[in-house]
């Protein structure tokens, strides 16, 4: 069997939050044999700079095309050493692993079996989900607390939710920000009681003004009492330091790693022990095998693992397999976002009841991207998150007005 085609899928969809619809692209990589098996990949590059994936899938596609799908590990090293000098982490490995991806989808459907297998097996009958809200909450607060419950309702048993609040500036004064962040947690604790865990993402590599230490410092000192699962990228993932005083003077479990391409962006918290959970992504660290590495890795130095989840229905479903087979992974996140679309594809093979996520059977990965869906989404110019006319990152530039894009329904 031989590789025939390479050549990536580009959708624009709407998603819609507690505080807003917003579009949302996606980047998919399908791979074409000459045996007419197709296995598919995704590369969270296409959610920030869709435009950038066609290039780079285009530049690794002759060293792919022609080979054999099964020898992943070769293919991956013969892209790595395409992308010397220029994309050794970043953008490169992303598409680079949304190919590899997409060859454990062939393997799997090859040999009529699920990619957790292929990976070591089931090491969970079932994966706890943590409901992820999407960044900032709406304001006012009450209006996050009603859409918490309905996901408690749906029997999720952890929620995550980010800092400060869409549709309102930042405090100015450390004080006031602390007050909010301590106040909304405790807000969010009171009203879903004991029996929930609560995740706070700052998401400082998201942010036009990323707290300094001190500052995530002085705020996880103030929500240590609420006992949350982890407080998340509260800082910079340069500021590795910063993560060892704030883990050592506080409760709060820290949490980091999603922006890590391959396993050696991930080795300073590793070495540190600068965190307690390990957050990789196999849509952005570079496939499903670099994924499997940091998880071992996370494991060889007694920590847990909860994958950042954060995508299409693809990259879904290639996260879920690695943590079926993974030890190390407690719990994965499954995106709270009113997305029909991409829902509906993952939870084709994917079972989602009471809050838990069962394995599939199917083979490979278990997810197609369907032609008439192909047609129906095309990409939309400038649509990217990260282009330069949209709002992205927060907090929001002032004049964008959220309100005209809000839906709660």
């Amino acid at each position: 069997m031989k590789i025939e085609k390479v050549e990536p899928i580009l959708l624009t969809l709407p998603s819609k939050w507690a505080y807003g619809t917003l579009d949302h692209c996606f980047s998919f990589v399908r791979v074409t044999t000459d045996s007419g098996l197709v296995g598919y990949g995704e590369t969270l590059l296409g959610y920030y700079t869709p435009d950038l994936v066609p290039t780079l899938v285009d530049h690794f596609r002759g060293v792919v095309e022609g080979q054999n799908p099964f020898e992943i590990n070769r293919l991956w090293q013969d892209m790595h050493v395409k992308a010397v000098r220029w994309g050794h982490v970043g953008p490169a490995i992303t598409v680079l692993g949304a190919i590899e991806i997409a060859l454990w989808d062939i393997l799997g459907k090859a040999l009529q079996t699920p990619v957790y297998q292929l990976l070591g097996g089931l090491a969970h009958e079932r994966m706890r989900c943590y409901g992820s809200a999407g960044g900032g909450l709406a304001y006012p607060i009450e209006r996050s607390l009603d859409y918490f419950k309905k996901l408690t309702d749906q029997g999720f048993t952890a929620i995550k939710v980010g800092q400060g609040y869409f549709g309102q500036e930042p405090p100015t004064t450390i004080s006031a920000l602390v007050d909010l962040e301590q106040e909304k947690i405790e807000a969010v604790r009171k009203a879903l009681g004991d029996n929930i865990d609560l995740m706070m993402d700052p998401a400082a590599p998201f942010s036009r003004a990323p707290w300094s230490g001190d500052v995530a410092l002085r705020v996880t000192q103030a929500i240590d009492p609420y006992h949350l699962l982890w407080m998340e990228q509260p800082v910079l993932q340069t500021n590795v330091d910063d993560y060892v005083r704030i883990r050592q003077i506080c409760s709060t479990p820290l949490a980091a790693g999603e922006n890590g391409t391959t396993l050696h962006d991930l080795k300073p918290f590793f070495e540190k022990r600068a965190i307690d959970v390990a957050q990789p992504d196999s849509i952005w660290c570079g496939g499903i095998s670099e994924c499997m590495k940091m998880v071992a890795a996370a494991e060889a130095h007694d920590m847990r693992v909860a994958p950042h989840c954060f995508s299409g229905a693809v990259g879904m479903a290639a996260n879920y397999h690695v943590a079926f087979a993974s030890r190390a992974i407690f719990i994965v996140e499954y995106p709270t976002a009113s997305n029909p679309v991409m829902r509906d594809l993952l939870e084709q093979t994917f079972r989602f009841e009471g809050g838990y996520l069962y394995p599939p059977d199917t083979p490979g990965l278990g997810v197609e991207i369907p032609a008439e869906l192909i047609e129906k989404y095309p990409l939309k110019a400038a649509s990217g998150r990260s282009h330069a006319k949209t709002p992205f990152p927060r907090p929001f530039p002032r004049g964008w007005d959220l309100s005209t894009k809000s839906d709660d329904s």
